[in-house]
């Protein structure tokens, strides 16, 4: 019960459109990388400003591709601090969690030097991880298949994080 209650969480946090204060999705279209791990961009990004009563946050999607389409990666960067995903973030973050099941691993990882979340599920051979550039700014990765958190976290370095950091 609490494995599914996690993953919908996470699943949630993903879901919901992203989107930031003073920020601006196109300012980080120029940061996404060319490949990720050799796959490339597949279509054009996806980004989004939104302000709903003041409260403002921004959004990025990208898409890429294996060449043989049997590997899918969706990079995500989104800004605000009204944002569901960085709500989401601050509130797991918080609690410093660690928990491996037959079929999940979450946990708390350093990448590039910032404390992440990263979540794997064995069964659905999904990926997530969620890097924090600040306190209101986030890039997510989602890899699909992958049931290894090397592989997750070795992608997850490729990713510029000083270019959307101060790319606003």
């Amino acid at each position: 019960m609490v494995k599914k209650l996690l993953s919908v969480a996470l699943v949630g946090l993903f879901l919901f459109p992203a989107a930031a204060g003073a920020f601006d999705y196109k300012t980080w279209i120029s940061a996404l990388p060319k490949s990720l791990g050799g796959m490339t961009p597949a279509g054009e990004p996806d980004g989004m400003n939104m302000d709903m009563g003041g409260q403002k946050w921004s959004s990025l999607n990208q898409q890429y591709q294996s060449k043989d389409g049997g590997k899918t990666a969706q990079l995500s960067v989104v800004a605000g601090q009204m944002a569901p995903q960085v709500q989401g973030f601050q509130s797991m973050s918080a609690m410093n969690m660690n928990m491996e099941t037959g079929d999940m691993v979450m946990k708390t990882v350093k990448i590039s030097g910032k404390q992440c979340m990263l979540n794997l599920d064995k069964k659905a051979k999904t990926g997530t991880v969620m890097i924090p550039l600040k306190k209101d700014m986030l890039v997510s990765l989602i890899l699909e298949p992958t049931t290894s958190a090397t592989e997750l976290t070795s992608l997850a370095k490729q990713i510029p994080l000083a270019k959307f950091e101060y790319g606003r």
